[in-house]
């Protein structure tokens, strides 16, 4: 294991596509998404936040929570955001209801709005298709972001049932591949990503990773430790580990078995787990011992998840050698690095990257005895977990906030209207 106290601890470092400080006109964008309204706070609603606080004009497209059958409109943060509906339900409604990629195609020619580029932040048929149509139709610069490794190996092997890869893996591969040449750029969250979109024919020089960020606007206001257990019912007499998962848990069976060892060391420690059911947990077979140590709080609303996260001491996040972490970002990590706590993590794909470059924690072996080892080190020295913690939230706010990382998604839609010919006058400021 490592705490990384030899690496790189900048709180600069220079993770830009480009560097140019040209003020040039504002821009209508158009993001387009496969998740429902309650998930768009990951990438969607982030970056059509910092977008439009830069003076562009920017709409989002999302699937309605529960909606079937009308378009429900909200102003948010100085940008607009189209709650499509979809007949589909619960899980399903992430992009594959043809009569929502209809409904959406309808909805474009029927507003007719002039739009600079369209952004299809995944490529399945109900947002690429309608995106696709309506670029082609009014010559509008259309890109795709890449977020998941999910066929060939990746994230259907983990959360989807034999049956299903067997009777749908070929269509869910199709649509993750096929149109990332067709269209005029690429964004990605991982440098895997990134190749690969290359190797399916994507000029590189149109390509451009972009991590997952920090959300310091939802972070600003983060309780103590203190009061944060207070409120949840937490004792204040012992160490808290914490492990947030929305709907990605394939690691969470290694949070368990570290967690087992860690109680050992410390039999009044505590395993937060926020997110997961507690009929999640019971599936891992805990010994009587961790398992009356666990907290689970099942599903939190995203504005609510400082007051959770700030009652821990230290964060797992096993990170396995697996595709589907190698072709990633772990979005908790920028939670994590907000709330201003060290983490315990695996050197595999983005993440060897980011606890190479920046000292925000510990890298362990994928393993649950060395996991627990870093994790009972921290907590058995707190100053070097407040050290890691501090520098954790500085890495945050310098580097990865949204505010920073959108300045380089912004250069790089500007670079592609200019490679179609669609250069945009200086402005002053």
């Amino acid at each position: 294991m490592s705490d990384q106290s030899g690496k790189h601890s900048t709180t600069e470092h220079q993770i830009a596509y480009g560097s140019s400080s040209e003020a040039r006109k504002p821009l209508k964008v158009l993001l387009i998404t496969n998740h429902r309204r309650f998930k768009v706070h990951f990438r969607a609603y982030p970056w059509a936040q910092a977008l439009a606080a830069r003076g562009h004009a920017v709409d989002v497209m999302c699937h309605a929570n529960t909606e079937r059958f009308r378009t429900i409109y909200e102003e948010a943060s100085g940008f607009r955001i189209i709650h499509n509906p979809d007949m589909l339900v619960g899980a399903l409604r992430q992009g594959w209801d043809p009569v929502c990629a209809v409904r959406r195609a309808l909805f474009l020619f029927r507003e007719k709005k002039s739009y600079d580029i369209i952004h299809c932040l995944d490529t399945r048929p109900a947002v690429v298709l309608p995106g696709l149509a309506y670029a082609r139709a009014r010559r509008i610069p259309i890109v795709s972001d890449w977020i998941d490794w999910w066929g060939r190996g990746g994230l259907i092997r983990e959360r989807r049932p034999l049956w299903y890869r067997l009777l749908f893996g070929g269509v869910e591969t199709f649509f993750e591949e096929y149109f990332r040449d067709k269209l005029d750029g690429l964004t990605t969250i991982s440098s895997a990503l990134l190749e690969r979109g290359v190797g399916l024919g994507v000029s590189r020089d149109r390509c451009l990773r972009i991590p997952g960020g920090a959300n310091l606007a939802e972070f600003s206001a983060i309780p103590s430790k203190e009061e944060a257990r207070r409120s949840l019912g937490i004792r204040p007499d012992g160490p808290v580990v914490c492990f947030s998962g929305l709907d990605v848990l394939i690691d969470l069976p290694l949070v368990m078995q570290t967690f087992e060892l860690i109680v050992k060391a410390h039999p009044n420690a505590t395993l937060l787990l926020v997110g997961p059911h507690s009929t999640v947990v019971s599936q891992f077979g805990c010994s009587s011992q961790a398992a009356a140590r666990v907290i689970c709080t099942g599903p939190v609303p995203y504005v609510k998840l400082p007051l959770y996260l700030a009652a821990a001491d230290v964060f797992l996040m096993p990170y396995t050698n697996k595709i589907s972490n190698v072709g990633r970002w772990p979005n908790k990590i920028g939670d994590y690095m907000c709330i201003g706590r060290p983490t315990v993590s695996n050197p595999v794909g983005e993440v060897k990257w980011l606890f190479n470059q920046f000292t925000i924690g510990m890298l362990a072996d994928e393993t649950p005895e060395s996991m627990a080892s870093a994790s009972i080190h921290l907590i058995n020295n707190p100053q070097r977990a407040r050290e890691l913690g501090e520098q954790a939230r500085r890495i945050a706010a310098n580097v990865f906030s949204w505010e920073h990382l959108v300045k380089d998604l912004e250069r790089w839609y500007y670079q592609i209207l200019s490679m179609n010919g669609r250069d945009f006058e200086l402005k002053p400021r």
